[in-house]
Parts: C-alpha cells; structure tokens; sequence
C-alpha cells in the first residue's frame, strides 16, 4: 500500500509540475483569492512577501493546513509567528511548513525581518532551510537559501514584489540541479470599504508564467467572502472568513480539473 501512495504522490506532482511551489503560500485566506497575495499584511506574510510583515503593530501567531486534491497524503502543513519590535525598529518572524508524507516529504524553516523605510515602503528578507526526504534509502537531501520582497502603499493601492532563490542555490551535482528561482508580482486595491480586489503573475524560471486573480467582500463585521481565479493550469478558488476579537478564522477551497478539490483552513490569533 505505502509503494500506492508513493507512485501517487509523484504521478500528482508531474501532472501539476508546473504549478507553484506547495510552500510558497501560507493561509487559507491567501487560497482562497488564488494566492494573489503578495500584499497581505498578516503573520502568513513570512510565507507570501516578507515585506508585508512590516505593518503589523501586534504579535501574531498562525497555523494552516492545505490538502492537495484531497489526498492526505499530499498535506502541506504550515506554522508561523510574528513579533513586531518597539519603537518601530522591524518585525521578527519565523516559520515552518511541510509538504507530504513519511515516504516523501518537504520541509522549510524560515527566520525573517522587516521594517517600514519610509511611509510609502517597506522591504523584508528571510533566511531558509530546506531538506527533501525520500524514503527506502533515498534518503534526504537538504540546502540554504535566501528570499525577500519589497512592498509600496499608495493609500488604497498597494504594489509588492518578491523573489525566492535569486541566488541560485544548487540542490545536487547530478544533472546540475538547482534550487527554482521564483518571482512574484502583484498589486491589491481597496475599491471600497468592503471590497478589495487583487491580481498576481507568478514565474518560476524554468515554466510558463501563472497569472492570479482574487476578490475579497466584508459584507459584515465579521465575514469575509473570497473568490478567485488563476491560470496554467486554470483553477478556480473560493472561501470564507470570519473575525472574532483576536481570533481569525478562514476556510477555502481551489478546484482544478481533472484532479478535483483542495481544501484548506488556517487561524490566526493577534495579541
């Protein structure tokens, strides 16, 4: 049964190769608009653009899970922690997630910081580990990279950019196997009080470029409505959300044809 699995893990991930990186992302929030989130200013901002994490004024905590295509299996869990400094001298964060099962596994730590340079910018920079494991004596292979972006907010607009891997990092000799370089690129507008609108292209250098569009509506204090769509391959995204004091709830969903639904729920606690 376990070689089922194995077989399965690979056949889903070659299908969607060309797909974002599983632990690019963090939050339900952010799946639900499609991941067009590089100007999201929550603790998931460790995960999305590292620059957004420069605008909290509290601590914030957060844990999310994501099940690709609703196979167990093909898990990614995800934990991260923000701790904004006095006197507004940056945000400390740090990160965790993991991708997959016992016989095949991702995973990646993250220590981050931010900081506000002037009213209108902020820029962030974090330092990662990597380890891939792969099981019946394959064993595991791990490395150190770098990633970081760099986010403008013009009143009710707001413009980021972030890169992962600039520098390249080799992953193996064999074949010269490197470390994907990514970018992001995004924008998100406050159309009004209770509508904010967001687009995104997403490059992994060695795939076509991803184009990303979401919509968020507060219909009431404490509701949040999601929708959103992205391409190669199309996918369709949707969620809900909801506020209770310091607690934040969100639930979503993407669908992508033939493979089916991928269900996800993070919580965000503020203090």
């Amino acid at each position: 049964m376990r070689y089922f699995f194995f077989t399965l893990t690979f056949v889903l991930l070659c299908s969607a190769s060309h797909a974002q990186n599983l632990l690019m992302y963090g939050g339900a929030r952010s799946q639900a608009m499609s991941d067009a989130s590089v100007t999201f200013s929550d603790v998931f901002a460790s995960f999305n653009n590292q620059a957004a994490l420069a605008y909290l004024t509290k601590s914030e905590a957060g844990i999310a899970v994501n099940t690709r295509f609703a196979v167990k299996e093909m898990n990614t869990l995800y934990a991260a922690f923000a701790l904004p400094l006095s006197e507004n001298r940056g945000v400390f964060g740090v990160n965790v997630s993991r991708y997959g099962y016992s016989l095949y596994n991702q995973n990646k730590v993250g220590l981050s910081y931010s900081r506000q340079l002037s009213k209108v910018f902020s820029a962030g920079i974090q330092f990662d580990y990597l380890n891939t494991h792969l099981a019946d004596g394959y064993g595991s292979r791990s490395s150190f990279t770098v990633e970081g972006g760099i986010l403008a907010t013009f009143n009710k607009l707001k413009a980021g950019v972030h890169f992962f891997n600039p520098v390249n990092v080799k992953l193996a000799d064999y074949d010269d196997e490197r470390i994907p370089i990514i970018v992001k690129a995004g924008i998100s507008y406050e159309v009004s009080e209770k509508v904010i609108a967001a687009a995104e292209m997403y490059k992994n250098i060695n795939d076509k470029s991803i184009f990303k569009i979401g919509i968020e509506y507060h219909p009431v204090k404490a509701l949040y409505v999601r929708g959103g769509v992205s391409s190669n391959p199309a996918q369709f995204t949707f969620g809900v959300g909801a506020a209770f004091g310091n607690f934040h709830f969100d639930i979503s969903s993407g669908y992508m044809q033939p493979l089916g639904y991928s269900p996800a729920g993070s919580l965000r606690y503020s203090f």
